[in-house]
């Protein structure tokens, strides 16, 4: 007899929180799943950062012939934008970027351009100079950047956080000397 009441009391404690139990099981799985898991650094179509992911760091030469990357920027917010001297919308957006850095330099803030055109660097030096560029202008002729942003349009823009962590992607040109880009960049800035 007392089997029996033990059984009873063991099936109906499994009855009543078997609920539970399932619950504990399936939270395990997706717990297990999600950490074999991550959640995507990459777009999965065009293989370009997304936002949140930690921003792919590179080194090219700048047009004083020195190495320089992300990495020579930490705990700066970024703009890092890519372009080439014969985009005509590369080169209107080009004043804004030098107003946004006069702007926020001193504040922590760095505007990295990164030049795809290929061969003779001459087009990009007379370009900055014409335009009085105080910004760092970097030299891809090799692709090495372009391989880790990979994209269909140009230009294109990707703004990094203080942490180093993709805050943004913009498509084709834009106002960055705009009250709202103003008004964003303050609270990227102020963290």
């Amino acid at each position: 007899m007392k089997s029996t009441v033990l059984k009873e009391k063991n099936s109906s404690h499994l009855r009543n929180n078997g609920l539970l139990y399932l619950l504990l099981v399936v939270a395990a799985i997706v717990l297990f799943y999600r950490f074999q898991n991550p959640v995507a650094s990459q777009n999965e179509k065009t293989g370009s950062p997304v936002v949140g992911a930690q921003a792919p760091d590179f080194t090219l030469r700048n047009l004083h012939g020195n190495l320089e990357g992300l990495n020579d920027h930490k705990d700066k917010v970024v703009i890092l934008n890519f372009w080439a001297t014969w985009c005509a919308p590369c080169l209107e957006e080009m004043p804004s970027f030098e107003t946004l850095y006069r702007r926020y330099r001193s504040q922590g803030l760095t505007v990295l351009a990164v030049s795809l055109d290929k061969g003779n660097t001459s087009k990009v030096q007379k370009f900055v100079d014409t335009h009085n560029l105080t910004f760092p202008v970097l030299l891809d002729s090799k692709g090495i950047a372009e391989k880790l942003y990979p994209s269909f349009t140009i230009p294109f823009t990707y703004v990094i956080d203080k942490q180093g962590r993709v805050a943004a992607r913009v498509d084709g040109a834009k106002n960055w000397a705009s009250k709202e880009t103003f008004s964003a960049l303050d609270i990227l800035i102020k963290g």
